[in-house]
């Protein structure tokens, strides 16, 4: 990852209070075992929860590093997002669709939706 990028990640982890921006799930980004520890999660679920800089417009689409086209999103929401779309979807449509299946218990780990580390709230 580009020094911009992940600076651009940083910038995006902290105005959404750690919390991905598709899934509202709690987030890590610097140290996964600590993260684990104080949410009882094992270290292979805390791994989907690491922060990732997600494209709002993807770069196949012509999205670029930019502060205004970068968000924070776990893992998980990052590296489905797009599954089964020839084009990606917007965000406001992709939120929309992991919110129906987290209502639904599906899109985490059961470990993480018993934790009460997502706030359908939002």
């Amino acid at each position: 990852m580009s020094k911009s990028l992940s600076r651009y990640r940083t910038d995006a982890f902290r105005p959404q209070a750690g919390r991905c921006c598709y899934c509202t799930v709690l987030m890590w980004m610097n140290d996964g075992v600590s993260f684990a520890r104080k949410h009882e999660l094992s270290s292979r679920v805390a791994r989907w929860l690491r922060c990732t800089a997600e494209h709002l417009l993807a770069r196949r689409d012509g999205g670029r590093d930019s502060r205004d086209n970068i968000v924070a999103a776990c893992l998980v929401c990052n590296l489905r997002r797009h599954r089964g779309c020839t084009k990606a979807p917007t965000p406001d449509t992709c939120r929309t669709r992991v919110r129906q299946r987290l209502e639904r218990g599906r899109w985490h780990s059961p470990q993480v939706l018993r934790r009460g580390l997502i706030s359908l709230q939002e």
